[in-house]
């Protein structure tokens, strides 16, 4: 903002001007975006810092007089608040087609749902996941977003802003990012999920649930709905099962879950060496 650059400005002057700056943007907001504006308000909280408050400026405290820190704290964080309230409306789908209906459901769902936005926002700054869920009107339940944010983490595809505790800021890792690339040009060449997207989706949903969810596991089952679209049938299969049965050796999940998984794939049984 020019405000903080402006070293000619009288301080009764530059509270005026930033109180102008804060109520302005408030107004934009409440009488543009429409229905619970209050969603996006919430997020310039910072908006209600004053200068009774004791906040000092890391970047300008002390280029100026003192009497002038804590207003121009109150600026820069401010400013900080609106681009990262910006980041977050631009993942907003509404707001760009009024008439689009999300369906997303599954864990696995909201997972790649998570990855695209974070993946569009790519950069240093951290986002909630249950703050992208809720701007979108996503379904969750209590400290649903953590628990995505540590599954996504434990997977190598986001770094999480604190490894203990109930936040869940996050920004997408390259690995992530790389991930969910690849899967949107799948998706693009072809648009209609197949009916073995939908089972390995579940099966991945219901690895989670198992707490069998380490990142190995995903990535190779990732990795076969990738090439179902380039292999045979029958060779599909014979990847599945070595990597199944490799799985099982490395100790990641054990037999009954690797026959399960390669009989619910295949509507075949699978055959071992006793």
């Amino acid at each position: 903002m020019t405000l903080l650059t402006d070293e000619s400005i009288e301080l009764q002057e530059l509270i005026i001007r930033t109180d102008n700056v804060i109520n302005d943007t408030v107004t934009l907001i409440s009488e543009h975006i429409k229905p619970e504006s209050d969603k996006i308000l919430s997020m310039l909280s910072v908006s209600q810092i004053t200068i009774l408050d004791r906040y000092y400026s890391s970047s300008y405290a002390y280029e100026r007089k003192p009497e002038f820190k804590k207003v121009i704290t109150r600026v820069d964080s401010f400013q900080s608040s609106l681009e990262s309230t910006i980041d977050y409306l631009s993942t907003i789908d509404s707001l760009v087609d009024p008439n689009y209906e999300n369906k997303i459901e599954t864990i696995s769902d909201k997972n790649d749902f998570i990855l695209s936005k974070l993946n569009k926002l790519f950069g240093d700054r951290q986002y909630s996941i249950s703050t992208l869920l809720k701007l979108n009107d996503i379904k969750q339940r209590d400290r649903e977003g953590r628990e995505i944010a540590e599954d996504l983490s434990r997977r190598g595809y986001v770094i999480l802003n604190e490894r203990y505790g109930d936040l869940d800021y996050v920004k997408i890792s390259i690995k992530g990012a790389s991930y969910i690339e690849r899967k949107e040009k799948q998706k693009a060449r072809n648009p209609t999920p197949t009916q073995l997207d939908h089972k390995i989706d579940n099966i991945i949903e219901h690895l989670t649930k198992l707490g069998l969810g380490q990142e190995i596991v995903f990535n190779e089952i990732e990795e076969l709905k990738d090439l179902q679209h380039k292999l045979s049938k029958k060779t599909w299969s014979q990847l599945l099962k070595g990597k199944l049965i490799d799985l099982a050796f490395d100790k990641l999940i054990d037999i009954e879950t690797v026959t399960s998984i390669y009989e619910y794939l295949t509507n075949s049984n699978l055959k071992l060496l006793k």
